[in-house]
């Protein structure tokens, strides 16, 4: 998988450059006043929820809900995220219950390189997965961080545990992390995409290798409240027995800022 992202450059100002200008793109330097006052920590992010319900010939009830939280400081960041879906049918049962959270930490070294440590933890009831725990910790760099574009880069260690409800399914092992993320901000803020990605490749068995990618497309809808169509695609190339490699989950949700 291979993501191209262009970046076109301002024309250079006519002017000498001031201490009061904003900052270029690329720098995480604060102003001489943003330095003079503390630096304060304050979460901000998003939750959104879809629901469906049918009844008659088909009897069905599907729910599906996403968050994400981010914490920026001068030198570090913490970030959440979590993912919940459910389906049920009658005559059939439930068809689909799948749970994904993550809690991550960042601390920056210098402008833009970072040291970070991350846990994450998944079920899927369709691919037979009881749980899947991941705990890792690496560098990072920020390619780019201001109103427009979130771009960074990371490469590491993880140690992953999997726990099928199959039998003699279950293993654990010491992976490599190579992971991107992406956001954008499109028309003054209408409009915001982005994604994220995580690569797996186990250091003990060329075998045991999963993909994760999220993206996601939001519309404001007012100062609060937005829609959001967000794609996950998850891909395991050693899954539970009887199971497919590949899992695909389609969102179309309301959401609300914070």
């Amino acid at each position: 998988m291979f993501i191209l992202v262009s970046l076109l450059a301002a024309a250079a100002p006519t002017r000498a450059t001031t201490a009061a200008d904003s900052n270029p793109g690329f720098e995480l330097a604060p102003t001489q006043a943003e330095a003079a006052a503390p630096a304060e920590h304050k979460w901000t992010g998003s939750v959104a929820v879809a629901a469906s319900m049918s009844s008659g010939n088909t009897d069905k009830t599907a729910l599906g809900a996403t968050g994400q939280a981010e914490n920026r400081g001068a030198d570090d960041r913490w970030t959440a995220q979590l993912l919940w879906n459910y389906a049920d049918e009658k005559g059939v049962g439930v068809t689909q219950r799948r749970t994904y959270g993550q809690v991550k930490y960042d601390r920056f070294f210098s402008k833009q390189f970072y040291g970070y440590g991350v846990l994450s933890g998944e079920n899927d009831f369709n691919a037979a997965l009881d749980l899947r725990a991941t705990l890792g910790g690496g560098a990072g760099y920020q390619f780019r961080e201001d109103e427009e574009w979130k771009i960074s880069g990371e490469a590491g260690l993880s140690y992953i545990d999997e726990n099928f409800s199959t039998a003699g399914d279950d293993q654990s092992y010491l992976s490599a992390r190579l992971a991107y993320k992406f956001d954008c901000v499109v028309d003054g803020g209408k409009w915001t995409a982005g994604q994220w990605g995580e690569l797996f490749p186990s250091v003990e068995d060329a075998e045991d290798l999963s993909v994760r990618v999220d993206s996601h497309a939001r519309v404001t809808l007012t100062e609060k409240m937005f829609a959001q169509l967000q794609h996950v695609y998850t891909w395991d190339n050693t899954p539970a027995t009887g199971a497919d490699r590949v899992d695909e989950l389609w969102l179309l949700s309301i959401g609300w800022s914070f």
